[in-house]
């Protein structure tokens, strides 16, 4: 390991181990330096929990999801019996790969040789194989990876003896389990590259502090959020913060329909990070989520999708009017982030870039941090 590389590490590891009032943002170099992506991408992505999609995007049998997760290649897919199973999306005759984006299959055939699979990976069709002396097809299935489900995520994970999701995610589950959001309604999903590196962009989503600028013209224009905004210390899985509405605004709230959500939480939006970088928006009336992975130091692969409740679009005169509405802003939303996060990127490739103090309204960066510090430096 190179000395630039133990200094980011030490670096990152003391801010970890003071207090939140002395915290500092990340080390400007962490973004760029390509040994610390490996060790990311070793101790990271390839041990922790990635979200493939949501079990709503894929409601039938044969309907699947596909991802890089970093240089693998990886698809989800439901079953017959309506459960989920992942997959390496790579076929065992000679590792083509077998499906590509998002969409529906009866059987899993490979677009190189036509060999073709069950729903659940058993290969059943070879053609001209038989002419290969002791070849039998019940001999060969995909491989077959973790896949596990929180609140209505699919999750993979390339560990292969992981531990299990919900645990972990308890005190969350117990925080937002009454929304329900497995039930919300997809309307929207998309895959996209951006010029940045991928801490950037999971530290952008939990980022309070930038709203009142960078949003002026998207959620601001329903007024400050600073003073409705509380921040708790992160765990070891998660970090979190709500914005809670008042009686006056109520620029989101949840429908009269809707009986399951009582108190404060009619009223409340969560921003979550499921370490390492799944980010995620959750109102009574909209769920917004982001999958974050390395693309390289430079460039960040996100799938992001949007959920409306169902009991907000059965009430509707126009179902499709809510749903360009809320797209609407979320893609101003979006517009107005991606510039500031390529920006931050490439500046702190200056060397007169330093680690500057942490706002109040910052606090789930530094337990992102500290997450970082905890499999990185040890």
């Amino acid at each position: 390991m190179s000395l630039a590389t133990e200094s980011i590490l030490k670096a990152l590891a003391d801010n970890a181990a003071g207090s939140f009032g002395d915290a500092k943002s990340l080390p400007p170099p962490i973004y760029h330096d390509s040994p610390i992506l490996q060790l990311e991408i070793d101790r990271l992505f390839r041990k922790d929990w990635i979200c493939i999609g949501r079990l709503a995007e894929m409601p039938n049998p044969g309907d699947y999801i596909c991802r890089n997760i970093v240089d693998s290649p990886v698809f989800v897919v439901r079953q017959k019996d309506r459960t989920v199973n992942a997959f390496a999306n790579v076929c065992v005759h000679r590792a083509a790969q077998l499906l590509a984006g998002e969409g529906h299959v009866s059987r899993i055939s490979c677009p190189y040789h036509s060999w073709t699979y069950e729903l659940d990976g058993q290969l059943i069709g070879a053609p001209f194989m038989n002419e290969t002396s002791g070849f039998d097809v019940g001999d060969y299935r995909l491989k077959r990876l973790a896949c596990d489900t929180w609140e209505g995520f699919v999750y993979v994970s390339l560990d292969p003896q992981p531990a299990p999701v919900a645990p972990a995610l308890a005190e969350l589950t117990a925080l937002v389990g009454n929304y329900r959001m497995g039930d919300y309604v997809p309307v929207f999903e998309q895959t996209e590259t951006w010029d940045t590196n991928w801490k950037c962009l999971v530290e952008n989503f939990m980022d309070s502090y930038h709203i009142h600028r960078v949003h002026k013209d998207s959620f601001g224009k329903y007024g400050h959020y600073e003073d409705l905004t509380q921040l708790f210390p992160g765990g070891d899985a998660f970090s979190y913060h709500f914005v809670q509405e008042t009686e006056e605004r109520k620029s989101f709230h949840a429908h009269p329909d809707n009986s399951w959500l009582t108190g404060d939480n009619r009223d409340r939006t969560y921003l979550v990070n499921i370490f390492p970088a799944h980010v995620i928006q959750l109102q009574p009336d909209l769920l917004w989520y982001l999958s974050i992975l390395p693309d390289g130091v430079d460039k960040v692969s996100i799938r992001w999708g949007v959920s409306i409740p169902a009991e907000i679009l059965d009430s509707a005169q126009d179902r499709q009017d809510v749903i360009d509405e809320e797209m609407a802003l979320i893609h101003r939303v979006n517009s107005e982030d991606r510039p500031i996060v390529e920006n931050v990127f490439q500046a702190t490739r200056s060397p007169d870039a330093v680690q500057g103090p942490l706002s109040r309204l910052e606090r789930n960066l530094w337990d992102f941090g500290r997450y970082l510090a905890r499999n990185l430096c040890s």
